[in-house]
């Protein structure tokens, strides 16, 4: 049975419109799937680090590790990460961010050039958990 996995006092993530379009992660078995994270504020919506693809990668990990921790797991239970950059001249920053997040392992990983749904994004990325126990 699949459980949907959304932090207390989150914005539901919905579309313009008002239409629920997804749960922030989804726990199936021991397994947690999270959505792609962009540099938003999970409580009030605003963009965080506008041009500042450090800040930006921190706040998408944080809502990363909210998303685990409220699955039942920690950081050192996510497997793959499947990351994309707007820029890839921001990689190397970005990276040196990112690894404090796995300093005890680091999970398997790619990385792609791609578009974000707002010019404001620099960074998106989805995460899968296996949380052991």
């Amino acid at each position: 049975m699949n459980t949907a996995i959304n932090p207390k006092d989150w914005l539901p993530g919905q579309t313009a419109n008002g239409t629920r379009h997804l749960n922030w992660g989804v726990k199936a078995g021991n397994h947690v799937y999270v959505a792609g994270m962009l540099a938003i504020d999970p409580y009030d919506g605003s963009i965080v680090g506008l041009g500042d693809i450090e800040l930006q990668t921190r706040r998408v990990l944080d809502s990363i590790k909210e998303v685990i921790e409220t699955a039942g797991g920690t950081m050192a239970d996510v497997t793959f990460n499947q990351i994309f950059l707007r820029d890839m001249e921001d990689y190397h920053k970005m990276n040196a961010v990112y690894v404090e997040y796995f300093a005890a392992f680091l999970p398997a990983r790619f990385c792609l050039k791609g578009e974000m749904v707002k010019p404001e994004f620099l960074i998106e990325i989805a995460t899968t958990a296996v949380i052991s126990g």
